[in-house]
């Protein structure tokens, strides 16, 4: 790849911890950044800054909003009934324009968690993906998915059908799924990281969470986890109805659980985290675990917000992750992690999560997340050239005084409107706002006319489903799911 140079008139070198550089040249060569030189004020890029691409920790590659076709927000086991009625979307197409939007929002890494569960059609579906990435060009770790218990309600799908009336309990009882542990499934994702593994698309292991992942299954992820080396990307503790099945199905606690049979280890990521309690987040620091926070899908699923204070106070590393379910329905990565930190800061004189350790979680903690590895968050000869170019001016245009930190100007005001580029190993995914080797609006318009043909289920259906989301809150709200465990 033949060198270039970036003119910008700000540099955000060490996010957090010192005030950018002015005037600089950024010179890109073999993926990295080979220099990092002052140069003469003024001219082209005086008024852009430059920072670490961002790192979207957990994701699930939504091309179409759950929304669109009906899914809308509420405490996460009732809104995860309304997924039964995604549309059937085809991979590649839902992964471009999920990765393109991303790259539009300033992040050149994602974890997707991907959204199929039928084990026959994965391999398949991780070529498009694979396509999706290598069209985009961010960086993507592909998470397998894997889940053999509890698809309806904690306590198996069975348990759900006296929350129903009885002819809605004969026109479900022909569709429960089957519960078999899929340890076979362990050794399918190492089939599909021998064909489409690269530095840029990694697999990993994706438990999809331990109330919804047989015993059997969790110790033969471990097992392989540690033998291979490979990646562990897991929900934990999202809701508190999973903390109280999973404290009734594992009296010593699922966090002493998955530590015993060799699940916890510096190679894992669990998503939420919402309802960690004050020993596990010891032990989970203990491990080396990563924790990927949510802010905005907690809050728009109901689960609650992640207690970052006992996070820093046990040293645990923590990222930032969009989940599918940005606050606004889009990927703004800025945005969310403004509010995550407006959230997080606290409410006292001092502040709770300064702006070190902001970007800390948000680069170099997150790097990892995605299996990177090395220094990231520095903008420094020799680190990877992931690097996203935002318009300043457009941010302080009102701002006239010069000793205002610029950091604090891009955390109070940056958003994906302000993104001018994005450089992910060297290649330039996003220029001058827009994607330069993809039409995303085509992409957009092919998926949701695609979507509305293939929305099958009849009005009579989605009423059925309408009904199966609110047997399942009754079932909850009676506390059924610590009555049934499996």
């Amino acid at each position: 790849m033949m060198a270039r140079q970036l003119a910008v008139g700000r540099v955000m070198t060490a996010p957090g911890q010192s005030k950018p550089k002015r005037d600089v040249i950024l010179t890109l060569a073999d993926g990295r950044i080979a220099s990092v030189e002052p140069r003469a004020g003024g001219g082209d890029g005086a008024g852009l800054i430059a920072v670490p691409a961002m790192i979207n920790a957990h994701d699930h590659g939504y091309g179409i909003a759950p929304i669109a076709f009906g899914a809308t927000d509420d405490a996460l086991e009732c809104w995860i009934t309304g997924l039964s009625v995604r549309p059937s979307i085809d991979p590649k197409l839902e992964a471009l324009a999920a990765f393109g939007r991303m790259a539009l929002g300033g992040i050149g890494a994602t974890v997707h968690c991907h959204n199929s569960l039928v084990a026959d059609r994965l391999e398949a579906e991780v070529a498009g993906v694979a396509q999706a990435q290598r069209e985009v060009g961010i960086r993507v770790a592909f998470c397998c998915p894997i889940l053999d218990r509890n698809a309806w309600v904690y306590g198996g799908p069975s348990a759900l059908l006296p929350w129903l009336s009885e002819a809605d309990r004969a026109r479900l009882s022909n569709r429960l799924p089957r519960e078999v542990p899929a340890r076979h499934l362990v050794a399918q994702v190492e089939a599909i990281a021998s064909q489409h593994e690269t530095d840029m698309f990694q697999i990993q292991y994706g438990p999809i969470g331990p109330q919804w992942c047989h015993d059997a299954t969790l110790e033969a992820i471990a097992e392989a986890s540690a033998a291979r080396g490979r990646r562990i990307h897991m929900h934990l503790l999202e809701s508190r109805r999973q903390r109280e099945w999973l404290d009734a199905r594992y009296p010593g606690g699922v966090v002493k659980f998955l530590d015993k049979i060799g699940f916890l280890s510096p190679r894992l990521t669990v998503a939420h985290g919402v309802w960690l309690s004050e020993d596990d987040c010891a032990l989970l620091a203990e491990r080396g675990v990563t924790v990927a926070l949510n802010t905005s899908s907690n809050l728009r699923l109901r689960s609650g917000m992640a207690p970052v204070q006992m996070f820093q106070r046990h040293g645990i590393r923590f990222a930032f992750g969009l989940d599918g379910s940005a606050f606004d329905d889009d990927q703004d990565f800025l945005r969310d992690l403004r509010l995550a930190w407006l959230l997080h800061n606290g409410s006292e004189l001092d502040s709770r999560l300064s702006p070190d350790r902001l970007f800390q979680a948000a680069y170099r903690d997150a790097f990892p997340v995605v299996g990177g590895s090395g220094a990231y968050g520095r903008i420094k000869p020799g680190t990877t050239a992931d690097i996203a170019i935002y318009d300043y001016h457009a941010m302080a245009r009102d701002i006239y005084v010069d000793d205002v930190d610029a950091a604090e100007v891009f955390l109070t005001r940056g958003t994906a409107r302000h993104l001018n580029s994005v450089f992910v190993a060297g290649r330039e995914v996003v220029r001058d706002g827009a994607l330069p080797d993809l039409d995303l609006a085509a992409v957009e318009n092919e998926l949701h006319a695609r979507a509305r043909a293939d929305l099958t289920p009849s009005p009579r259906q989605r009423a059925l489903i309408g009904r199966q989301r609110e047997a399942t809150r009754r079932y909850y709200a009676d506390g059924a799911h610590t009555k049934a465990n499996r």
